[in-house]
């Protein structure tokens, strides 16, 4: 079916192939890259951006829809990718991507055509593409078409260096294709005006955490489980004066008023609150696998980080770790839940390990990213 499948989009594409390639097109599988798609929106004005998103991240379109010059289509694999989303594509001299999409690899590229990916993280501590632990299972034909999609990229932009090696193993690549202009995202952990509004924002809704040591416990996603703490979670010790906030992924939102009914010393913040702003007015992060670390560490305000790798060994055989995980982050792993109250119970900051990690994470990422990355997109797209 598969095979059927890319050879239909293969065709169809060749269809368009003689079409004038003078547009512009987003491809949206995540919400957190509004401000890039804004200012790339801004930018190539008159000219339409057309954007294409997966239902998951419909939300995240509602401030596009305001903006005159955004083309914004549900994205599906059925008829609609056939009838509006190849034809568009065909058409386009600029294909921007935030995620892997399995059809652009059966798609008939000309060199007219860029697609260049911007990605939805700042770094990696889960294993993706040929590393994660699944793609070994996969047939010799899905390794083949999972090559074309990697292949078809002409940018691959980064923050780092680490993240760009990681891009370069993870997805069988030469490394031409990487480019090093910073990671669009983080601007906005470098923007003071933006982090003064989310916090004074963050306090007038919750004036009762003002002065309280604000703890953000962000697990990362774990596809086809319900989130569950470790064992003995329930016995954690909170420093005096502490609150610790748990934020879930967006499937799992709906389950943490659920926990803070059943955990006295949990509290849930409103999912209108982003997990971005959210990072704004705390002091301590503990996460696990998630790339939301490379994030804190780019605000003043953060002062510890732990990763509470309970399950690590687990986590590595069903997902997969960075094979230098153990060493890397060392310093800041914790395996029980004595040791996370031992951790929360230290004074001192994390300073040192926090630039350490910007050191060797957020390399690139000076705040002016998204500008950075735009003016390079545009002038190779010869737009």
């Amino acid at each position: 079916m598969k095979v059927i499948y890319t050879f239909l989009v293969r065709l169809w594409s060749l269809l368009f192939i003689f079409r004038k390639k003078s547009q512009v097109t987003y491809l949206m599988s995540f919400g957190n890259n509004q401000e890039f798609v804004q200012q790339l929106v801004a930018q190539i004005a008159p000219l339409n951006l057309h954007v294409f998103y997966q239902k998951e991240v419909g939300k995240h379109t509602k401030q596009l829809e305001k903006i005159s010059n955004v083309q914004l289509e549900l994205l599906d694999n059925g008829p609609q990718l056939f009838l509006k989303v190849i034809p568009i594509l065909m058409h386009s001299k600029l294909i921007i991507i935030d995620n892997y999409f399995p059809f652009l690899g059966a798609l008939v590229k000309t060199n007219h055509m860029r697609i260049s990916q911007i990605w939805h993280a700042n770094g990696a501590i889960k294993q993706f593409g040929f590393n994660d632990p699944t793609t070994s299972q996969r047939s010799n034909s899905d390794h083949i078409r999972f090559q074309q999609v990697y292949e078809s990229m002409d940018d691959i932009v980064v923050g780092s260096e680490k993240m760009g090696d990681t891009f370069q193993v993870n997805y069988r690549l030469d490394g031409h294709q990487i480019r090093r202009l910073g990671y669009p995202r983080s601007d906005k952990f470098l923007n003071s005006e933006w982090i003064k509004k989310a916090q004074a924002n963050f306090f007038k809704r919750y004036p009762d955490l003002k002065n309280k040591h604000l703890i953000l416990y962000a697990p990362t996603y774990r596809q086809g489980t319900k989130f569950d703490f470790a064992p003995g979670f329930e016995n954690l010790q909170l420093p005096e004066n502490s609150v610790l906030i748990l934020r879930l992924h967006p499937h799992l939102q709906v389950m943490e008023k659920a926990w803070e009914d059943r955990i006295p010393f949990i509290t849930s913040i409103d999912a209108s609150v982003s997990t971005d702003e959210l990072l704004t007015v705390v002091e301590t992060l503990i996460t696990d696998y998630s790339s939301i670390l490379f994030d804190y560490t780019l605000l003043k305000n953060a002062k510890k980080v732990g990763l509470f790798a309970f399950d690590q060994f687990q986590f590595k055989q069903t997902v997969g770790l960075r094979p230098d995980f153990a060493t890397e982050f060392q310093p800041i792993i914790i395996k029980t839940v004595d040791q996370l109250s031992a951790f929360l119970a230290d004074p001192k900051n994390d300073q040192p390990i926090i630039d350490r990690i910007n050191h060797d994470w957020n390399q690139f990422n000076d705040g002016n990213a998204t500008n950075r990355t735009i003016n390079f997109l545009l002038k190779r797209s010869d737009l």
